[in-house]
């Protein structure tokens, strides 16, 4: 099980590699060799939708060895599907060269227009677009536009890269008739790509820019894929001055040679990194596990195994548009490791707190409502590129809030004479709505020293006001290690308090032990404020600490 594990990145790899090798297009006059063509001024052009360079940099000889030139219109064939809160499961087709089927269509002047796309080797018709939808048309009474361009979005995947330019300008020139014809206000179109169609969205964007002199209002980026896109002009790739907001979510940003299918490099105004932005979890799970979830699809368990990170990310943002009690929350940070010991939560040494803001469907909370997205954007976000970090659950519902947690080992007499140990740490938060499952505090052995200090950042179910904890832990032993057996004393640590922040509530609480209770190994130890206990100050002072490491000494000699 675990092999099949550690070989399904080289699979998926070995796959693409194969299928752009052996399925050649039949015409070659559409792939240009970028080391002969790098300085060509030769375009490509299909009126009305534009013309297509083939210049750098859209072929490049490291970045882009292999480019192509777009398949004709009437090839890759774009199919833009409305639905409506009029018309939920019935389609209405709107035809690019026909503007009598906006006339004809629900579009109302003053509703949000959602566009959705798929990636590649994909089609309008996936179960998660239409449930993506489904989210969208119960949050609020708006427009949902489902563009197909499955005509364009097969292998080799190059032809696919390179025909998203031009299902991006067609999609432009749709966006204009809604904005002339029905008199959208471009503000309102948000617009929600995965893999490759976060490219298309980021084509489509520039073109209403170029041809039409607008921005759209948003566009979501949804792991937006890397290879052919990594380090290159912005002009090739999502970048923040695509739409007047771009929110981009990373769950699948690992090198493409190690299985990574999704862009490493912060592209947007804000970008969230879930759990990291490389490996999510319940990814890791073997393929029966895959394959049940997958309602016992033998296919389909295969392809979510193998594609578990890229598709994570179309599955938190379709859990974040109608969030219920839990919505998720990034936190902006320096770095995955900075964010995990909670370096980024202490407001008090630098005097400021971290940038954070709701993510997902949500992410634009923070602007100001009833103006444009432009004019707050330069008062609310100190930079563009953003990295906002964040964790989640294994699986469905994935939304967990962050609980910053520091606990001490006590120096008293009693916890120095016993010395140190080594283990595991497990909490349960306790709140006035809720209680969290077992939550595991280090996900390797750590040694508890007298007088230590210990931190981390860790995800777990909203509880609310925060009221008490059980603390377990888990005594480890090695039996290469003579200093680890324990033969005549109990296992055991001595904890002076706990401190726990809640994230996403803004609450604090820092509780105790009474004086020299230990926390023995695999037995609960409760924990809550007693009466009258204002504050955990119950630590020795270093003097108190020197007297009893001289007393052992001398009990020793």
């Amino acid at each position: 099980m675990h092999i099949f594990n550690a070989t399904s990145s080289v699979l998926l790899q070995t796959m693409l590699l194969l299928v752009n090798k052996n399925l050649q297009h039949t015409d070659n006059t559409n792939v240009l060799q970028s080391d002969i063509n790098n300085n060509s001024t030769e375009k490509y052009c299909y009126n009305p939708f534009g013309c297509y360079e083939m210049s750098y940099p859209w072929a490049d000889e490291i970045l882009r060895p292999v480019s192509y030139v777009p398949e004709s219109p009437e090839k890759v064939n774009p199919k833009y599907c409305l639905y409506t809160q009029h018309n939920m499961d019935i389609c209405q087709n709107l035809n690019i060269m026909d503007t009598s089927s906006l006339e004809q269509s629900f579009l109302m002047p003053f509703h949000k227009v959602y566009f959705i796309t798929h990636g590649f080797i994909q089609h309008g018709y996936k179960k998660w677009i239409k449930k993506m939808t489904m989210e969208l048309l119960k949050l609020s009474d708006c427009s949902v536009i489902v563009v197909d361009w499955s005509g364009g979005s097969g292998p080799p995947y190059p032809q696919a890269v390179a025909n998203i330019r031009l299902v991006g300008a067609m999609t432009a020139h749709l966006i204009n008739h809604i904005v002339v014809q029905v008199g959208t206000n471009p503000e309102l179109i948000h617009f929600i790509g995965h893999g490759l169609g976060a490219h298309m969205a980021a084509y489509a964007g520039q073109t209403t820019q170029k041809d039409f002199r607008y921005k759209l209002g948003r566009i979501t980026g949804l792991d937006p894929a890397e290879p052919h896109f990594s380090k290159t002009d912005p002009i090739v790739r999502l970048d923040p001055t695509d739409a007047d907001f771009v929110d981009v979510i990373h769950t699948d940003a690992g090198p493409f040679l190690s299985g990574g299918l999704g862009i490493l490099q912060p592209i947007g105004h804000v970008d969230f990194y879930p759990n990291g932005g490389t490996e999510q979890p319940g990814c890791h799970e073997g393929v029966i596990s895959h394959i049940r979830k997958g309602s016992r699809n033998f296919y389909r368990g295969i392809r979510n195994m193998i594609s578990c990170n890229h598709i994570r990310s179309y599955q938190y943002f379709t859990e974040s548009i109608n969030p219920g009690p839990c919505y998720f929350m990034g936190t902006d940070c320096g770095s995955w490791e900075e964010f995990q010991n909670g370096s980024c939560f202490n407001c008090s040494k630098s005097n400021k707190c971290p940038f954070q803001t709701k993510f997902g469907m949500h992410a634009d909370s923070f602007l100001k409502k009833g103006t444009a997205y432009e004019s707050p954007l330069r008062h609310s976000l100190p930079r563009s590129n953003i990295r906002l970090f964040m964790m989640t659950g294994a699986e469905e519902p994935f939304c967990r809030h962050h609980y910053y947690i520091i606990w001490k080992i006590s120096d008293s007499c009693k916890s120095v004479q016993h010395g140190g140990e080594i283990g595991l740490m497990w909490v349960t938060i306790k709140g006035e709505k809720g209680i969290t499952t077992d939550i595991r505090l280090t996900q390797l052995e750590e040694y508890y020293e007298p007088g230590s200090e210990h931190r981390v950042t860790v995800p777990g179910a909203p509880v609310g006001k925060l009221e008490s904890a059980v603390l377990r832990w888990e005594y480890r032993t090695n039996p290469l290690n003579p200093l680890t057996w324990r033969f005549i004393t109990t296992p055991r640590i001595y904890i002076s308090w706990i401190k726990m922040e809640s994230i996403e509530e803004g609450d604090s609480l820092t509780i105790c032990p009474a004086e020299d209770v230990p926390l023995t190994a695999w037995k609960p130890l409760i924990l809550s404020k007693r009466p009258g206990q204002d504050n955990c100050n119950i630590t020795p002072t270093y003097k108190q600490r020197t007297n009893c490491e001289d007393s052992l000494m001398t009990s020793h000699n």
